[in-house]
């Protein structure tokens, strides 16, 4: 038992081991390819940068006859970013993700959702207010509505014909520069208006074991103030011809009564299984079918018997009249015969060893065998 236990503990070891060297391995894998992407729009950046520099000093230092920027990829889209550098490289650190969300709850815990009213901290649009529509949270960024602007140059294959090579669209911002704007009603005066809320907690956590979804308050600390969460648009679902109403889904079509079974034939056979090999019971239809294949069977077995070659005839003729004889069974000359055979065999055996089977006779055995001296023999006395 303690080998068993041993042998376990080692196997145990050995799995933890290559588990951790093959997260190690994605691991590096994932820091190496985010690391480049990174390299990537920081380069892609500094090259605009550097563009953009260089345009300007030309135009104070050459004036009119400066080269053109505006044309070829830059055509009508001067000023514009690259469309690689719209978004975030990728996914970041949780670390990193709470201490944007910090003020929020957390990133496990955002107390933030789409419809929120919010307050720019940074960029151009500094204190202005606005509504979230999109939060990603892998990168811990929302996209306000009509705020933080940017120009993207689109790639040429993405343009449609006759169009602005740049869109004018929202770039994403982290959440650490936007801060929560709720109405709050004032005790004293009962003046209600808008207040930028700095910090959020979460309270009341519950977590659904079916489904695993969690749902809480989001409360402002000191206060004890619960904000509500903003409400969310029901999708509007349009109907088609091949959809089935509910009037008709909810419509009673059976009723079980005591007058005949719980449930129609119908469905017995299906759930049932009415051709199933396993039921004892079948409705004459299947008898008669499953009867018909079988003479079917039978038929094409004739036919394959009566394509033999008269060789084959001749063979299956010799197998039918050796089973019509039955075993063979051993007569006495027979085994007399046998008798004989086997004493001839006996006796070759014996004559090839020079062995002879008979027996000593009783007179010889009883004369001792003669003995021998290797010493001389001496003469006999004189006699006197």
């Amino acid at each position: 038992m303690q080998k068993i236990a041993r042998r376990v503990a080692t196997a145990e070891r050995v799995a933890s081991k290559r588990q951790k060297a093959k997260d190690l391995k994605f691991y590096k894998k994932d820091k190496r390819e985010d690391t480049s992407r990174n390299n990537r729009h920081v380069g892609l950046a500094l090259e605009e940068i550097e563009e953009a520099k260089k345009a300007i000093r030309d135009d104070w230092a050459m004036g009119p006859i400066a080269p053109r920027i505006d044309v070829g990829d830059w055509h009508n889209a001067y000023g514009s970013i690259g469309e690689s550098r719209f978004s975030s490289s990728g996914a970041i650190s949780l670390a990193m993700r709470n201490a944007r969300c910090q003020w929020a709850g957390g990133a496990y815990n955002l107390n933030l959702a789409n419809g929120d009213r919010v307050v720019l901290l940074d960029g151009p649009d500094k204190g202005r207010i606005g509504t979230v529509f999109d939060i990603n949270h892998d990168t811990a960024e929302v996209a306000i509505k009509d705020l933080n602007k940017t120009n993207i140059r689109l790639n040429p294959h993405l343009k449609v014909e006759d169009s602005s090579p740049a869109a004018n669209i929202e770039l994403p911002l982290p959440i650490s520069a936007v801060r929560l704007v709720h109405p709050i009603t004032d005790p004293s005066t009962g003046r209600t208006r808008d207040v930028i809320i700095n910090q959020l907690v979460h309270s009341g956590l519950v977590t659904d074991r079916l489904t695993g979804k969690r749902r809480w308050q989001r409360v402002v600390p000191g206060l004890n103030i619960s904000i509500p969460w903003p409400a969310k648009d029901k999708p509007e679902a349009a109907d088609y011809k091949a959809d089935t109403l509910r009037i008709d889904a909810e419509e009673k079509t059976f009723v079980p009564t005591l007058l005949r079974p719980p449930m129609p034939e119908a469905i017995i056979d299906e759930l049932r299984g009415k051709y199933s090999r396993f039921r004892t019971r079948h409705d004459p239809e299947y008898i008669a079918r499953i009867e018909a294949e079988e003479r079917t069977k039978k038929d094409s077995a004739k036919l394959m018997d009566s394509m033999r070659t008269p060789l084959q005839e001749y063979h299956r003729a010799e197998r039918e009249n050796k089973k019509k004889k039955g075993k063979p069974r051993l007569t006495l000359e027979m085994l007399e015969k046998i008798g004989e055979v086997i004493a001839k065999n006996r006796e070759r055996t014996i004559n090839a060893a020079g062995v002879s089977d008979a027996l000593p006779s009783k007179a010889s055995s009883d004369v001792p065998p003669p003995t021998t001296s290797n010493a001389e023999s001496s003469p006999p006395p004189p006699s006197t």
